[in-house]
């Protein structure tokens, strides 16, 4: 059997996450960040990334081609050799500069590794079946990469043009982005600090945060080490700004976990606004409060379900903040698993989910105050037909203006009153809708 050394180091850590992923219920970037110590060199993590999003990105079609390759049904192919050989179709179908030989080396390797001899034979046929038959699959190569079922369903809210241009924006690899802790230092100072010996990042509108040029020197500046900055997408910022939050306010941020969004708040308002940051398990709360307490931020962080209503709660709150659960579909870019595990029934199931938390949460703002609704979606029915029902259902509650300093109007289209969709394919980052609600 062969050993860890005998494959290549950034293909067996791309297996594992990719494995992780597939038969685990991973998040990718979770995985990744659990795995990816062991690879040393940044040529080998761009190998490792290339290998895992472009196997989930593609999983239609190459699962497609093992079929019509492997003389085993699918179906009873072992889950390790089936994502060994999709990783290595990828590779050899995708990655022009990849040599054929090293691909099919390393993919034998991992098969004997964590399966036995007898599969690595197995995995060297299929695979040397695709290097002679690979253009016998250029036709299919470029067919979605969307689910059927999911593009149907998009296609009532959604044209032509849009799905396709949503589809080819798939593909492509987001822009990470970072933001300033203002509670250590001013952004000016942050920016300079960080591209003091090369450019590693470059200025956004939004003053507190940064586009990461170089992510990899970014991640292990020591300013990300100490929690002067942290990794936030420019789409999901923007909800500290629309909140509008300020000095003495009382906020309750309902489904808080990570608590980039709390944070933020704590960050413009310098720790002067009564802060509550909420989550239902107890790891996520234990990881908050370590979190808030790295960056010196003032957050009281206790264990709540936002689906429960709350009698305490009961118009307690200046600004409420209801990032809710969502399917996702903004930010497929960046979690492209998410496509291998959503389906239909699972989105109506978060859209009543979402009315849950939006009927409790509307009771917990005092008269006067704001509730700010988000999601990382592009799907209407979670998003702007979620608010008309809402608003229907609570006429105390009206749109507002959603007020930014003056640059951002530049770059952010507002469509309608209180309300802002973000597309990932037409801004810089994640799909993503905002909508601000004031309570009479």
């Amino acid at each position: 059997m062969a050993d860890y050394h005998s494959t290549g180091i950034a293909r067996n850590i791309s297996y594992k996450v990719l494995f992780d992923v597939y038969y685990n219920d991973a998040y990718s970037n979770l995985s990744i960040k659990k795995h990816f110590n062991a690879l040393k060199k940044d040529e080998d993590k761009a190998l490792a990334t290339n290998i895992i999003f472009g196997t989930i990105k593609k999983d239609i079609f190459l699962s497609e081609v093992v079929k019509k390759l492997s003389s085993v049904d699918y179906d009873k192919i072992k889950p390790e050799i089936q994502v060994i050989l999709k990783a290595g179709i990828y590779q050899l179908y995708f990655m022009d500069r990849v040599p054929a030989y090293a691909v099919v080396n390393d993919c034998v390797n991992l098969a004997k590794l964590f399966v036995s001899n007898k599969t690595g034979s197995f995995v060297n046929a299929v695979l040397r079946n695709a290097i002679r038959r690979k253009k016998e699959f250029e036709n299919i190569k470029n067919d979605s990469d969307i689910p059927l079922w999911l593009t149907i369903y998009l296609s009532r809210f959604y044209d032509d043009v849009f799905l396709q241009t949503m589809e080819e924006d798939f593909l492509k690899s987001p822009d990470m982005f970072v933001r300033v802790n203002k509670l250590k230092s001013a952004p000016q100072d942050v920016y300079e600090e960080l591209n003091r010996e090369e450019k590693i990042c470059e200025a956004t509108f939004m003053p507190d945060v940064f586009k990461a040029l170089k992510p990899s020197a970014v991640l292990n500046n020591e300013l990300m080490k100490n929690c002067t900055i942290s990794v936030q997408d420019i789409s999901a910022a923007l909800c500290a700004y629309a909140l509008g939050a300020q000095e003495g306010d009382s906020i309750i941020d309902l489904c808080a976990s990570p608590g980039g969004k709390s944070l933020h708040i704590a960050s413009l308002t310098g720790n002067k606004a009564e802060i509550t940051a909420c989550d239902i398990y107890k790891h996520k709360i234990e990881f908050m409060k370590n979190i808030f307490k790295c960056f010196g931020a003032d957050i009281e962080v206790i264990k709540n379900d936002a689906e429960e209503y709350c009698e305490e709660f009961y118009e307690k709150f200046d600004k409420v903040l209801l990032d809710a659960p969502c399917s996702g579909l903004g930010v497929i870019r960046r979690k492209p698993e998410i496509l291998l595990r959503l389906s239909q029934q699972d989105i109506q199931n978060l859209i009543k989910m979402q009315e849950s938390m939006l009927k409790n949460a509307a009771k917990y703002v005092k008269k006067g105050g704001v509730l700010l609704y988000s999601t990382c979606s592009i799907n209407p029915e979670e998003n702007e037909l979620q608010i008309r029902k809402f608003l229907n259902d609570n006429n105390e509650f009206s749109l507002e203006d959603i007020v930014f300093p003056e640059k951002f109007y530049d770059n952010i289209d507002i469509s309608s009153k209180g309300e802002i969709k973000l597309y990932s394919h037409e801004f810089f980052g994640d799909g993503f809708y905002i909508c601000k609600l004031v309570k009479s």
